[in-house]
């Protein structure tokens, strides 16, 4: 083979020497030329001759003249050997000798790769034989040789025959060969539309798809295709990291195909663009609505896990905490007191990203020196913010002025160990591992109560909760007492006030709304956690089995804490965050993000204005609650213009 390259006017007599000299002792039909046009265009055909002015080809018995100014490269192949090979391998199959015929049509596109003859009968014999790869491949390249091959229907069929092996791969590319070769053809845009598709959701090569899904809906935008692949592109730009890009494709699809069936999928991967943008809110917007859209029940626990998981917001030590193990939170407005197993943090979340308060940490860091604060619990009030810790007793600190006071067992407190602090009106109740502790704000005075004198059920106490009437208490295995502060006596609160059988007696965490007290407890027999609503006045309850233990699992019954809305009650679980309209009784189970927080041991919850902060064992974890109570109709007004897809 001779390749010539920017063949100019003043070579013309170079150029007709060099036919000349290959043409002699060689007959007509064994010199193959293919000439590129300056235009693109390619013309491939048998050598005929030439002047100074053009060269001459038959192109499939049709003589083609060639005007040489117009030539911007050529190559020239004797196909001498080549047709030999070729005809022995045509008289080879007369005898049936199909392997022999095999390796000749393979060495007669060895010497003239041009000859799409040879490809053609090599793809037949591959595909009689059964050998569909290999026929595929064949085809393809007799196509591109010579597309005057119409092997539009050899693809197609093989496509079919791929997909019902779901070899979709190899699908694709029988597609893309016809896509390629035959732009003309009544099944280009189907081919390269279904080519494009299985790209994108079966194979997922998603470079490839866009790219491919580009061209396609470019050159056919009124195919059937079409609408699909205008979802699919902002799908794939949001795999392909480009998320903006994604939010413009998919917001236009939304906009221009509102009744379309891909309707909620171009909600939920825009929400997931949002979600690569950090933008949160939007996100979980999309989710809801894509959610509320569809009736597809699998596709809703998808989309709810994408939804709950985009509401979380996790703070670790690299975002100011001393430590990851979030032992006690206290809301107060926009600030939020965060103690942790290693000191405070106090954190201002009055804008999109918290602010990290160093005043207070920095004057306990000084005089805690050498022995951080392990803290347990917090409580706050408008004026105060009271911490108990594990090994210091309890610090009183003034917001107003900053003062801080360590109140220890020198002072009045049962035990340095304080598990929980309630604050009520000019009192300040502590649970310890001693009893419970009040101190009297107005008078300056301690009171401790305790199993010796006061017939407390024991004195490990975990948790409390303080009402007008009562103190109520709860312990690590002997249950609940509550404290009838008119009366002055302490009393064991058990069956006689209707508890089910499935109370245990370790009891977690307490809240109050109203007339109403809610506590959590786990039954450490049966391995199951719940929690248990009880009325003040009648002191009657119900209890509700939540989460229940399996030694094969990871699930912690015994990290159940609770707080409670006028509508709602939240419990936070090792297993999840339950949500429970107290109106419809309905619970709805928020997961963790697994890939952010693992499995993560509970220590408290609390909800603020819209937000529900939970402590955890790796990190303080932040819920949007109001995001994921979004209803339809307020997050799309469009959406009833929309109701006609369902």
């Amino acid at each position: 083979m001779i390749f010539l390259s920017k063949v100019l006017k003043k070579n013309v007599i170079v150029l007709v020497v060099l036919f000349t000299f290959f043409s002699v002792g060689i007959s007509y039909g064994e010199i193959s030329v293919s000439v590129y046009l300056r235009n693109g265009d390619r013309v491939t055909g048998r050598w005929l001759n030439a002047d100074n002015r053009v060269i001459r080809i038959d192109f499939n018995g049709q003589e083609i003249l060639v005007p040489l100014d117009e030539i911007s490269d050529i190559s020239i192949t004797s196909n001498a050997i080549s047709e030999k090979y070729l005809r022995n391998a045509e008289d080879l199959l007369k005898l049936g000798l199909r392997n022999q015929a095999k390796e000749l049509l393979r060495l007669s596109i060895r010497e003239s790769p041009q000859n799409a003859r040879a490809y053609f009968q090599l793809a037949e014999l591959f595909q009689e034989d059964g050998e569909t790869d290999d026929a595929v491949k064949y085809f393809g390249l007799a196509a591109a040789v010579d597309p005057s091959y119409d092997l539009s229907e050899k693809f197609i069929l093989s496509a079919t025959a791929y997909l019902s092996k779901n070899e979709f791969a190899k699908a694709a590319e029988s597609y893309i060969l016809l896509f390629e070769n035959y732009p003309e053809h009544e099944q280009c845009a189907y081919a390269g539309y279904q080519a494009a598709f299985l790209l994108a959701e079966k194979v997922k090569a998603f470079d490839q798809a866009l790219e491919l899904l580009m061209q396609v809906s470019e050159k056919f935008p009124e195919s059937d295709g079409y609408e699909r692949a205008q979802y699919l592109i902002g799908n794939l730009q949001v795999e392909t990291n480009q998320a903006e890009l994604a939010i413009s494709t998919l917001t236009n699809f939304i906009l221009t195909y509102t009744t379309s069936q891909w309707l909620p999928y171009a909600y939920t991967m825009r929400g997931r663009a949002f979600l690569k943008l950090h933008q949160n809110s939007e996100a979980i917007t999309d989710f809801t609505t894509a959610i509320d859209m569809t009736q597809d029940l699998k596709l809703q626990q998808e989309i709810r896990q994408m939804r709950d998981s985009s509401a979380w917001m996790i703070y670790r030590v690299s975002d100011g905490l001393p430590s990851n193990k979030v032992k006690a939170i206290a809301v107060d407005g926009t600030t939020v007191w965060v103690g942790t197993s290693k000191g405070l943090t106090e954190a201002d979340t009055s804008s999109a990203f918290w602010e990290i308060k160093t005043e207070i940490t920095t004057q306990l860091e000084e005089m805690f020196e050498g022995s951080p604060l392990n803290i347990q619990s917090l409580a706050v009030d408008e004026n105060e913010l009271w911490i108990g810790t594990m090994n210091h007793g309890v610090i009183r600190y003034n917001k107003a002025t900053g003062s801080i006071e360590n109140y220890t067992q020198d002072h009045g407190l049962p035990h340095k160990l304080v598990y929980d602090i309630k604050i009520f009106g000019s009192e300040v109740w502590m649970g310890t591992f001693s009893g419970v502790a009040q101190y009297s704000r107005s008078a300056d005075g301690w009171r401790v109560f305790n199993r010796e004198i006061d017939e407390l059920p024991a004195d490990d106490i975990v948790a409390l909760e303080v009402t007008p009437r009562t103190v109520w208490i709860g312990t690590s295995k002997s249950g609940v007492a509550f404290y009838d502060r008119e009366f002055n006596y302490w009393r064991s609160y058990g069956d006689l006030e209707g508890l089910d059988s499935i109370v245990g007696n370790s009891i977690v965490s307490f809240d109050t709304i109203g007339r109403q007290l809610f506590f959590t407890w786990y039954n450490q027999a049966k391995e199951t956690s719940g929690y248990t609503e009880c009325d003040l006045d009648s002191l009657s309850s119900f209890s509700e089995e939540v989460v229940r233990g399996d030694l094969d699992s990871l699930v912690r019954p015994e990290n159940i804490h609770i707080s409670v809305t006028e509508n709602e009650v939240w419990l936070a679980t090792s297993d999840g965050v339950y949500k429970n309209s107290r109106e419809t009784g309905e619970w709805d189970l928020i997961s963790y993000p697994e890939d952010r927080i693992g499995n993560p041991v509970i220590n408290s919850i609390e909800l603020g204005d819209s937000i529900a902060w939970i402590g955890t064992s790796n990190g303080l974890a932040r819920i949007n609650t109001s995001a994921l109570n979004l209803r339809e109709e307020e997050l799309n007004p469009k959406l009833e213009e929309e109701e006609s897809y369902e």
